[in-house]
């Protein structure tokens, strides 16, 4: 606390002790006795005194109050020092300055992809109507720089999917940016996919972007998703935690992420830090208008404005591309920058030279 540190404030303790019992007694509704000091009836006959910053303008001063309110601009300075329990309620979940920093990053995708009919269930083709939305190809260098003998580097992508119902409810949003810049590099918003053809979607998609490290939710729908890719398909670089099981004094695996509302401090908490501190680009227009649309509740939860109203398990049903960022984001954080690096093919001379120069060694041993 500011205060801290500094004798208490001598009026406040006067105000306490001159408050007799028949004065106290007397009270019947919210009294303010001093600014910053509130007396309050309770139903059980005891007074209740709420104490705020205002009663110590010793420990308050102006600079301090303006120094705090730097610190906790907005709703976070009434909810902490005004104890505003409902101040966040309709706030924006997402910061709105760095929100507007990525607008310079939006723009078309490249070209449009969906999985290919005629060949193996994991394959993609171009499709002018396809569900896939490419912006960076998985081949793009990003800001790697290589030189010989490296011809290029094939850099790490993680990948968030939010499972929807399939039954245009909601949509099942898959995302996926590079590990190394966070860029985003591709992106599907489908609600007429059932969980099941997204994990076919799911793995082709990977498989394009060097076998990316994928993280899905695990609830309802999504452990379809999760069984289609790891059992069908094969695809077994699936984000996993692990949680030590005392019973049996082990480490044991769980496949996806646990819970898939925005709510979750460790899920949304990481990704709102990213964007606030421009760690990460975005490129769909879609995905840039969906972070404006989520907001507090009144109990500071974080949730999409067109389900507020609604109930907390039918919040948790609703899935985007927000979501699939977090996610996408998370998986980021566990895998290097780079995945492996291609060494250029020599050339026919090179060879001859490279084995001359073998002979030679050779020579000198005999």
């Amino acid at each position: 606390m500011p205060h801290m540190g500094k004798p208490p404030a001598v009026n406040v303790v006067k105000v306490l002790a001159m408050a007799t019992e028949s004065i106290l007694t007397a009270i019947t509704e919210p009294t303010v006795i001093m600014p910053g000091l509130t007396a309050r009836p309770t139903s059980t006959g005891f007074i209740s005194v709420d104490l705020g910053y205002e009663a110590d303008p010793i420990a308050f001063t102006p600079e301090v109050i303006a120094a705090e309110k730097a610190r906790l601009p907005g709703w976070r300075w009434r909810k902490e020092y005004e104890r505003d329990a409902t101040a966040q309620a309709g706030m924006p979940a997402f910061d709105v300055k760095a929100l507007d920093r990525q607008k310079r990053h939006l723009r078309e995708p490249l070209y449009r992809m969906d999985l290919a009919p005629t060949f193996s269930r994991d394959t993609l083709e171009e499709n002018p109507n396809g569900r896939v939305y490419i912006y960076v190809e998985p081949d793009d260098q990003g800001e790697h720089t290589v030189s010989d003998p490296v011809e290029r580097v094939i850099r790490s992508c993680g990948m968030g999917i939010d499972v929807g119902e399939g039954v245009e409810q909601s949509d099942s949003t898959i995302e996926v940016f590079f590990a190394d810049n966070r860029e985003q590099a591709a992106e599907v918003a489908d609600n007429q996919t059932n969980p099941t053809e997204l994990g076919r979607l799911a793995v082709a998609l990977a498989k394009f972007y060097n076998d990316a490290l994928v993280c899905c939710v695990r609830p309802m729908h999504g452990i379809t998703t999760i069984r289609t890719m790891v059992d069908e398909l094969g695809y077994h670089n699936v984000w996993h935690e692990r949680i030590a099981d005392r019973r049996f004094e082990k480490n044991t695996s769980r496949l996806g992420w646990r819970k898939g509302e925005a709510s979750s401090a460790l899920l949304f908490g990481r990704w709102q830090d990213a964007l606030t501190q421009d760690d990460c680009t975005l490129h769909s227009l879609a995905t840039w208008q969906d972070h404006q649309q989520y907001q507090f509740d009144e109990r500071g939860r974080i949730c999409h404005a067109k389900v507020a109203a609604l109930p907390q398990e039918v919040r948790e049903r609703h899935g985007d591309r927000v979501v699939g960022c977090a996610l996408a984001y998370r998986a980021c954080i566990d895998l290097p920058h780079v995945k492996d690096v291609v060494k250029r093919r020599p050339t026919v001379i090179e060879q001859e030279i490279e084995r001359r120069q073998a002979a030679r060694k050779n020579v000198w041993r005999r």
